[in-house]
């Protein structure tokens, strides 16, 4: 019998992409105002505030026990601060096609991590999955669409790249905590350490934005990525990884450069090609079956 519990947290997962995918071209396009680092700051204070307000709702506490706040520290500057330094930097200098596909490696690191971590079983099956949709990605960036290329952006390719390697980490290293703490309140109490870190290193760049200039689309812009891709997100995330595991819940990121080639062809004018379907075909197979195998849980010792 179907798992409708699954069901409804691949239906989330899939909001979730589509909302990461058109994020690319969106806070590409408020760069155009925002210094990336600036933007950066201020978004990740707003959905820092965003969270820790639905968590209060909730009537959650913020609580963490005091042998688990450095990996709760660790987790906050990995996963949010240097991450997200490397995310907006490395997308303000190569293509959104380009860094949708770079982060679609993530679930290739997360998968090696969670198994060197011990919290998930080396299986053929998810790794062929991954392996296929990977190409998939890969077909759809290299064949499918004019104006997206290596050439000439590979420092951005470079911090897109280590950007997704954090992103895997975290992935498998949050499992760690997550059956403690649950997936919001990890979220909260991780992405608040990173904005606390994030915030002080920002401020060169926070001072020297001209911030009467930008322009209110740019706003927009800000809160979209704010309280829709890394709020909404990020708990849909934990929540995820939390029900179905490493594997599954990271494959859905070889999704996003679909989204990321269509939000492209309409906010940037990049133009996606017919024979892209074969591409997104081969994507859906690998994802389909990462996602029909049971998966296995790995308690802690």
């Amino acid at each position: 019998m179907p798992d409708r519990k699954n069901y409804a947290v691949d239906a989330l997962l899939l909001s979730t992409v589509l909302i990461w995918g058109f994020n690319y071209a969106i806070v590409k396009m408020t760069f155009r105002y925002f210094h990336p680092i600036a933007f950066n700051a201020v978004r990740f204070t707003v959905s820092s505030a965003a969270m820790f307000l639905v968590l209060k709702m909730r009537g959650e506490g913020l609580r963490i026990a005091a042998h688990d706040i450095r990996r709760i520290l660790w987790l906050g500057f990995i996963a949010n601060a240097f991450y997200q330094f490397l995310f907006v930097l490395g997308l303000a200098r190569t293509g959104a096609g380009n860094g949708a596909l770079i982060m679609a490696l993530s679930p290739v690191f997360a998968f090696l991590i969670g198994v060197a971590m011990g919290r998930e079983r080396f299986s053929r099956g998810v790794l062929i999955g991954i392996i296929m949709s990977l190409a998939g990605v890969a077909a759809i960036v290299a064949f499918g669409s004019e104006g997206i290329s290596f050439a000439g952006s590979w420092r951005g390719d470079l911090l897109m790249m280590a950007a997704s390697i954090c992103w895997g980490w975290q992935s498998a290293e949050s499992t760690r905590l997550l059956g403690k703490y649950g997936p919001i309140r990890l979220t909260v109490a991780t992405m608040i350490a990173g904005t606390a870190m994030m915030v002080p290193m920002s401020l060169p760049w926070i001072i020297a934005q001209p911030w009467p200039s930008i322009a209110p689309i740019a706003w927009l812009g800000l809160g979209y990525s704010a309280l829709l891709s890394i709020a909404y997100g990020y708990f849909v995330w934990a929540h995820a990884l939390n029900t179905i595991g490493v594997a599954r819940t990271s494959v859905f990121n070889n999704l996003t450069p679909i989204v990321a080639l269509l939000a492209g062809w309409l906010l940037l004018g990049e133009n996606p090609v017919a024979s892209q379907i074969a591409e997104v075909v081969l994507v859906l197979v690998g994802v389909f079956i990462v996602r029909s195998r049971k998966p296995i849980g790995i308690p802690d010792d």
